[in-house]
Formats: C-alpha cells, structure tokens, sequence
C-alpha cells in the first residue's frame, strides 16, 4: 500500500504550533522539553536493543530428519520466531532462549529443495543479521579428534556429511573403505557456508599412502574443492583436509561431503526455457558424460541450481544454468567458422549453447534481426561458474565487424547494437586466452534491449551489506530507509507498492522523479499493530512508452570478505523483511517548515523529541536522504535529556520543488542500537527572492568606504530584509542594512581599524534574512566580492606626518 499523507499525530501536532525563534528555543530547552511533554498521549516503554547473531551451529543438516540448532550472539532473550526466507524448512519451535543464545529444532522436509537456505532470528525487539543454513543429501556426521594423520584417520561410511572445524594448522583425515573401480567423491563446502574465509585443500590418499589427488580451488565451486575418481584397488583411502596455507580458527567449519555420488565439472546446455523440460549432459571425468532431465521452473531467473543425480544419488552442491523466458536454438557441433555457423530462422530474443572444447576453437552464429530494434547481447559463462573468459563479436551480413566486447560483466562479454538493416548477423565467440576443454560451457542470450528497474537498500557504512537492510517498526513510531532504484534503458518516474504489510504498518513514500536514483520510505506502525514479521515483495512501477515497466527488490549480503574489502562469498535473497516491534523509548520528529529553502541559502530544520520519562539517553539523528542540490550537517546529537536540535541545510543548485524528507533518529536502549524515524516532512526547495553583485572596494586603514551591492529582485516580499555583508577580515566592520522590496542597491559603510592587515580579500558575499509566517528564509547572494586593504598614499601621509610635528 503507498500514501502520501501522513497521519497526524501528537508529536507532530505540537510542531506545527507557533513557536519562538530557535535561538531562544535553544536558550530554553529545559522549559521547552517540559512544555513538549503537554502533548505527549503516547506512553512509551523501554525495551531492548536489536538483537545480534554471530553464529548459527550446525551449518546445515540432511533433507528429511529434525535437528536442533543453536543461534549465538548478543540480546537475543526476547527472541520469539526463526524466520525462513524458503519453504522446506519448519521451525517446530524455540528451546532454550538467553541473552547470548537461541535454540529452535527445525525440521527439513523429505523433500526439501537441496542448497543454501536463509535465516533471521525475530526478537520482539528487532531482526538479526541473515544467515545460512544448508540442507544436504546425507547423514551427517561429527568430525572426531584426534584424526590429524593418516594412521589416525575417522573412519567414515560412504556417502555421509561431516562437519567440523580446521583450527590453525588443523589436518582432518578421513578413512573410508573402497572396491576397485567404485567410484570416490569428495566435495566440501567451506567459504561456502559464509563462516570464514577458510581456503581449503582437499586431498586422496590411495590404501599405500600416494597422493591420487590433491585440488585447492576449483571453477565450479571457487575455494571450495571437490576430487572425483576410480577407485584403483580395493582398500582403504584417506580423505584428507586442511587450510590451504595451514591457517585456520575457530569460526572455520565445513562440510565434507565423502561417497560414491557423482561430481560434474560442467553441465550443457547451461540454460532453458521457463516451464518446459530440459534435458541436461554432466560430465566428469571420473562419470564421463550422462543425462538427467527435469521441468525448469515456470519463472525465469539469473541463475538456478540443478543437482545431478546417478546411481540414485545427487550431487550434493549444484551445477549453475539459466532459466529465461525464450527458446533455445539447436545446438550445432561444428560450428567453427563462419561458413558453418550455426543458423536459425528465429527473431530476437533467443540462446545460442555451447562449448569451447579445444584451444584456439572459435564458435560463430547466424541470427536475423529487424533494422532498428536495438538488440542486447550477453555471454553468460564465468557468472555460471564455467572457466571460459569470453570474447564476443558481431559481423554484418558483408563481414564487417560492428560491435565487440571482452568483460563487460567481470569475464563475461556483453554489448548492445542497432541492426542498420533488416538482414542475418552474424556473432562469432572465443576464449580471450585461446583457452577450451570440456567445462568451458556458455550461453549467448540475444534479446532485445528492455527497461527494468532493481530496487536496493544502500549499505549505511562501507562493506556493510546487512546493518538496517530490513524494515523494523517499533509500535506506535517509524522506520525510514533509504531505497536505491538502479534503472537500465529507461528513465519515467517510480512509484512505489508493498502489499500485504503486518497488520497497523503503512508504507508512505513519494513518487521518485525520472532524474532521481534514490528516495527515502517511511513505515509507520499504530500502537496496537500485532508485534510480527513479514517476508514482502517490494516493487516500483513506471512506464517506458506505452510499457509498464516493474522493479523489485533484492539484498546482496556479502558473507566472507577478503583483503582490500573484495568479496569472496556472498548471497542474495529477494524478500524485504518487515516488522513490527516492540515500543521504542522515543520518537522523532521534524518541525515542519513554514518556508521554502532558497537555492543558495540555508535553513536551520528543526528535529524535536518524545521521551519516555524514564529515557534521557542522546539520540543521534540524520537525514536519511538529502534531495539534490541539498546538503546538511552529517548528524546531529539531541542531549541527554533534551528534546530538540537544529539540523543545517544548505541549497546549491537543487531543483526548485517541494521534496520529502525524513531523519533517522538512533539510540543506545539496553546494550544495543535502537531506529525510529520522523514523519515524511515537505522541504520546499524555491527559487530566492533576489540576487545581487557586489562591488570591488578599495580601503585604507583607518578609513571608512562605502560598498554598494546592486540587487536583482525575481519576487516581492512583504516587509523588510535584513541584508549582512560577510567574509568582512578582523578588525573590519560593516553594520547590516535593512531594504524592502523595491531597493535596487545596499550601501554599506566598511570602516577599517588602523591596526587592520593589508591585502585583497575575494571572499565577500551577502546574506539577506527574510521574514515569512513568522520564519527566516535565509539567502546568500552576492558571492565574489573583492575588499583590497591598501596602504595610504605618499601624499597622505606626508600629510598626516606634517599635522603630527
């Protein structure tokens, strides 16, 4: 639901009443927070901070059993729900609850998707960080220690999961019993679990102690390893684990995954048409290549997950394709040069699958397009974990190249053209390093350019993909965040909706302009609005033409972060978190302004609070946005036990018109950060009342000089102008001048101390103090004036030299 009025309430009330000027509000903030409490209906009860979770033990758990886990970290007695992003998993309820810890048992459905599941403890006081959880094929099992060596390896049975910890300089070994020719797979999932940036190298030992295998990082799964082979005889072989550089700690767990399940290096084709089935080739080389078919969903999406499956068994991490909205064109194997492109009939959009198999192999297409409809085209290959760093071209249909692209998209190529004509284009695509080989697997998509808009919450501090990426409402208060609207071949205005909000929250929100990139919304929950969270789809609307186009949103989390803030495990969900939570100890609020914010000038905004009788802690507040052309102060403070603070504004350029705005107000309530926001405030930005220019002026010490400012009035005001020449050095002065609105000029009486320095000041400008509805509309016009201090003449002072004698 979207508003754009915004409810009154008492807090807000109180800030439309005639007021004193801030100064003297300033003067009196004891007498004013006492008056303020007057208006107060709302009372307000103290309650914890957000809660914190640092850990989430175990990482995961097998497809169809019941486990309990453990959610550590900080304020987490208040916890009442585990909120799952997914369907397969049910919490069937809390256990023990503590300040530092949270134990739910959460049952995995027998046929819950396999892969990486998201978790959010609710508290009533708040959400906590996100957090991964895996479901996986197989029993798990415990790491034992001591199993550091060879001799004193765990023995494991086939096709289990086990889950531990490589501490620094740790060696897990694993023992398990083989018959020749059966088939040994070992894949372990570390980075992958987004706990550490444990590095992991994963190695087999055949029954005499040689080295079969021994892999660090691989292209399918990054850090994490996985080995795939035959086993040569019967007998026992050894799983062997560690940090690649013999690192490791405490937070570094994995699963290790150990059996005779199959383990594909590549997948083709390596992507389908929504809701139709797909036939899919694995290939490794320890299975060679077989075939699984399954439907693909009925939605398209960048990227999903299909776990191969041999002998009854899955792979238990997947191979990575695509599901789009357009057909495929029939794969053709021998399709290395222009003469043997493989062609279709079929109109944009459509993909093109295939493999670089050999070294220096080059792939080249046929497609029609129509003259004029732009036309994008993108290789998907690195983004589906495939090893191929793609070069792509486009020829016309005479052999001249029109458009090309290396990494667009990291290693993956993309580009945008506009056929010139209606005819056959042809695409040709390569490895950039001449590279080829069984895995190098890509898709082409080729689809006509399209709007689209993606929603996002900024990060609030640098590498911080989780702080306030949800929505928390205290009842009977606010929330603000800011929202982020990237969008690509369009630029219409936005209009924002959320449906199906926790009963008592409304979302308001203004409409976003075409030239604007982000916006602040504002949830509001009455006083009695359920405590209770929600997993909402939020979307922006606009229209492109006669086409509507629609964003939604999506969070990326960066889980593991490596040296120099790169990102070396992350996730994405597409669900914004609302909820509704206890009440907080304070509100916020903006004094609405009673007059616009001139470009090139100032306004002292006005932020009041309600406290909680019993809450005098300093409440730290700041805009949650600045429209453009705007800006302010970083943050501000309101006191222990005070109730208001001026927050500055300053116009450059802004564009003249009424914006909303909100400030986000922060304190420290039991150990732990507590958000509110303000109501969504008007701030009229106008165009000012007059300009000016300002006159060079000449001085001599000891000397007074008349400065004229001519003025330029672009609108009347009422009554009179207080006009104050600024940037005047020490020991110079200038009394302020009052004009009205038919003064072409401002003389100014400059007078010089004898004692003044000598130079040229050149930052002379002018401030003028208009009155309105009882408020000041500050200007500053005039910039660029030049006072040069000069020495008296040879005449002068001779002069003066003959008087003294």
């Amino acid at each position: 639901m979207r508003r754009k009025a915004i409810p009154s309430h008492p807090l807000e009330e109180r800030a439309r009443e005639k007021r004193p000027s801030v100064s003297k509000r300033l003067c009196h903030s004891t007498r004013a927070a006492v008056s303020l409490l007057s208006f107060f209906c709302v009372v307000l009860t103290a309650t914890a901070g957000s809660p914190h979770v640092a850990s989430l033990l175990p990482t995961g758990g097998q497809r169809g059993t019941e486990l309990e886990v453990t959610f550590a970290g900080d304020r987490l007695q208040d916890a009442q729900e585990i909120l799952c992003y997914e369907p397969g998993i049910q919490v069937a309820g809390l256990g023990e609850v503590t300040n530092k810890l949270v134990k739910a048992r959460l049952k995995l459905a027998a046929d819950c998707p396999l892969g990486e599941y998201h978790l959010r403890v609710r508290t009533a006081s708040g959400l906590s960080e996100l957090r991964t959880f895996f479901v996986g094929p197989f029993p798990a099992i415990d790491e034992m220690e001591p199993n550091n060596d060879p001799t004193n390896a765990q023995k494991v049975p086939l096709n289990c999961t086990v889950a531990g910890v490589i501490k620094n300089e740790d060696v897990d070994c694993f023992a398990v019993e083989m018959k020749k020719g059966q088939r040994l797979s070992a894949e372990v999932e570390a980075m992958r679990l987004g706990r550490s940036s444990l590095d992991a190298r994963l190695t087999v030992l055949d029954p005499r102690g040689a080295v079969l295998a021994d892999v660090d990082d691989t292209w399918l799964a990054m850090q994490d390893p996985f080995i795939s082979l035959a086993a040569s005889e019967d007998g026992t072989y050894v799983v062997r684990l560690r940090e690649a550089g013999y690192g490791g700690g405490n937070d570094c767990h994995y699963r290790l995954h150990i059996g005779s399940f199959p383990r594909p290096d590549s997948v083709f084709p390596p992507g389908g048409k929504a809701g139709e089935p797909l036939a899919l080739t694995f290939f490794s080389e320890a299975t060679g290549a077989f075939t699984n078919e399954l439907k693909l969903p009925e939605r398209a999406g960048e990227k999903f997950g299909v776990y191969a499956q041999l002998d009854s068994l899955p792979a238990p991490s997947p191979n990575w394709i695509r599901v789009s909205d357009f057909p495929n064109v029939p794969f053709v194997a021998t399709n290395h040069d222009r003469d043997h492109a493989a062609a279709t009939d079929l109109l944009p959009p459509l993909a093109f699958n295939g493999i670089i198999e050999k070294k220096g192999q080059e792939d080249w297409y046929k497609f029609p397009a129509h003259k004029g409809a732009a036309l994008d085209v993108s290789v998907f290959a690195r983004r589906l974990r495939s090893p191929m760093d793609s070069v792509l071209e486009i020829f016309d249909a005479r052999g001249h190249s029109i458009a090309s692209n290396d990494d667009a998209q990291g290693a993956d190529s993309s580009l945008k053209f506009t056929p010139s004509e209606t005819t056959n284009y042809f695409m040709r695509v390569r490895d950039t390093l001449g590279q080829g080989g069984r895995d190098f697997v890509y898709r082409v998509e080729v689809t006509p350019v399209e709007a689209g808009v993606t929603l996002k919450i900024p990060e609030v501090s640098r590498n911080d993909t989780q702080s306030r990426q949800y929505i928390v409402v205290p009842r009977g208060n606010r929330f603000a965040t800011l929202i982020s609207a990237k969008r690509a071949n369009f630029g219409g205005d936005l209009d924002f909706h959320i449906e199906g909000l926790p009963q008592g929250v409304t979302m308001l929100a203004d409409t976003m302009p075409r030239n604007v990139e982000q916006m602040p919304l504002v949830f509001e929950a009455a006083a009695d609005a359920p405590i209770g969270c929600k997993l909402l789809d939020l979307t922006a609307t606009g229209t492109n033409g006669t086409s509507q186009v629609i964003g939604k949103f999506r969070q990326d989390v960066e889980l593991v972060e490596g040296p120099n803030g790169a990102s070396f495990y992350g996730t994405r969900v597409d669900k914004l978190c609302v909820a509704v939570t206890k009440e907080a100890p304070f509100r916020v609020a903006i004094v609405q302004p009673k007059v616009p914010l001139v470009q090139g000038g100032s306004m002292p905004l006005e932020i009041v609070a309600q406290r909680d009788p019993a809450f005098d802690e300093p409440i730290e507040v700041h805009m949650v946005w600045n429209p453009p052309g705007v800006s302010s102060q970083s943050e501000a403070t309101i006191p222990k036990g005070e109730t208001n603070v001026v927050y500055q504004l300053n116009a450059g350029g802004a564009e003249a018109r009424v914006w909303k705005i909100a400030v986000l107000g922060q304190a420290n309530v039991e150990g732990g950060p507590v958000f509110v926001s303000s109501q969504l405030a008007d701030l009229e930005v106008a165009a000012p009342f007059l300009t000016g220019k300002i006159e060079t002026l000449r001085l001599n010490p000891g000397k007074t000089a008349q400065l004229t400012v001519t003025l330029q009035h672009a609108k009347p005001f009422e009554g009179k102008a207080l006009v104050t020449l600024r940037g005047l050095p020490d020991k110079i002065t200038a009394p302020a001048k009052e004009i009205t609105k038919d003064d072409s000029e401002v003389v100014f009486e400059v007078t010089a101390d004898p004692k003044c320095s000598l130079g040229s000041h050149r930052d002379l400008f002018c401030t003028v103090d208009i009155k309105q509805n009882g408020e000041t509309i500050a200007h500053t016009i005039a910039h660029g004036g030049i006072l040069r201090v000069l020495p008296p003449r040879k005449a002068e002072t001779k002069l003066a030299s003959a008087g003294g004698r």
